[in-house]
């Protein structure tokens, strides 16, 4: 499923129920909740079924209008590498649709966790201060590098969603809940002076094992959280909750994290099932695509190169594989061109889409052509069909 592009085909809306029901327990999930601005006269939709080169959920709206999440500004302040936001959010959809079907349900932004609620969650465990925390209380020591060093904060954000299902009564009701545990793969730290400057940024390795170690035991607690009877009567009790715990890259980075592991919480049960995920993404060309995926690599090489005898001078021709138990399942290249005459750049295109039937038959490849003036082309090649072509 790919990350950044959509063809979409707009259609007409469907109507599921005509008003909002309030948040009330039921068999199976919990009635959406009734925003404070809405009327009785609101009405709850679905986002149009759009056919595509990928499977997404159909969303909920409201009067006609997408509902965001409850702590949708939270998360924009606490992800640095943007690569990395992108990738949870479309990755727990993806991780979604093996237990939720996408046409049964419909994806609506987390509502049952507020944005204050969720920093308190990610900040420090504090007794006095912030008992809710879940990340560990500052360690004891000396100087400001041992108490952050010694007690790295694992947890970097939370992400919610809701999957909603259309019951017997015609209304919307949650049937299912997604939790994104992002966690840190290296903690950066830095000590604000008496005069507000601050020094210098540090860091701190935390591997995969604790991550792993540290997200199992704060799943557990959400669901603790979640199903308290103090949240909504006790709503979420018997609604599953899945877990998809993903690592970020380095701020550094140039290519997103990885998740690592998904559990789910059956209803009125705590967390079981925990699945290790292997998945990694490699930048084409580099040297570390080079050393552990050769074959690979030099397949890229090779395309790069036959690309570039289309022009006098050399391009840059830039890859990104998503790899899944060590095997490449998507590869997704951008070539930035100078911008020549429009049947010059039908005519590039033509000879890229060439090159990608020849050299990827087997996994699904995305190429982006750009110039300074935006978008120019796009090709999508899945396994075993005809590639799509559109020229802008």
């Amino acid at each position: 499923m790919w990350r950044k592009t959509g063809i979409l085909v707009m259609s007409s809306f469907i109507v599921l129920a005509g008003c909002i029901p309030g948040v009330a327990p039921e068999e199976d999930g919990v009635d959406i909740e009734q925003e404070e601005e809405t009327t009785e006269d609101s009405t709850v939709e679905v986002s149009p079924e759009i056919p595509s080169l990928n499977n997404y959920y159909r969303s909920v709206l409201q009067d006609g209008r997408y509902i965001s999440g409850a702590a949708r500004e939270f998360h924009r302040d606490v992800v640095y590498n943007r690569m990395d936001l992108e990738r949870i959010e479309v990755g727990m959809q993806e991780l979604a649709s093996e237990q939720f079907n996408q046409e049964d349900y419909f994806f609506r932004e987390g509502q049952f966790i507020g944005g204050t609620e969720l920093n308190n969650w990610v900040m420090r465990r504090d007794e006095d201060d912030n008992p809710l925390g879940l990340n560990p209380p500052l360690a004891e020591g000396e100087t400001f590098e041992e108490r952050e060093s010694s007690q790295p904060r694992v947890l970097s954000n939370i992400i919610e969603h809701n999957y909603v299902v259309e019951n017997n009564e015609g209304n919307l009701q949650v049937g299912g809940i997604v939790i994104g545990l992002s966690m840190n793969s290296l903690y950066y730290f830095r000590e604000e002076n008496d005069d507000g400057t601050y020094e210098a940024w540090l860091d701190e390795e935390i591997d995969k094992e604790t991550s792993l170690e540290e997200a199992t035991d704060i799943a557990s607690q959400i669901v603790d959280r979640l199903r308290s009877e103090d949240r909504d009567n006790g709503a979420l009790e018997n609604v599953p909750i899945m877990f998809a715990v993903y690592r970020e890259a380095p701020r550094d980075s140039s290519l997103p994290g990885n998740f690592i592991a998904t559990g789910t919480a059956a209803p009125g049960e705590d967390v079981s099932n925990w699945d290790n995920l292997n998945e990694t993404h490699y930048l084409f060309p580099s040297s570390t695509a080079n050393e552990e995926q050769r074959e690979d690599s030099e397949a890229f090489n090779q395309f790069r190169d036959e690309v570039n005898q289309f022009f006098e001078n050399f391009i840059g021709v830039v890859g990104e594989g998503y790899y899944q138990n060590g095997e490449m399942r998507e590869l997704s290249i951008e070539i930035p061109i100078t911008f020549y005459s429009e049947t010059e750049v039908i005519a590039f295109t033509q000879h890229v889409t060439d090159k990608v039937e020849q050299r990827f038959q087997d996994i699904s490849v995305e190429v982006e052509i750009t110039s300074s003036n935006g978008a120019e082309a796009l090709i999508v090649k899945e396994p075993g069909e005809d590639p799509f072509v559109h020229v802008y």
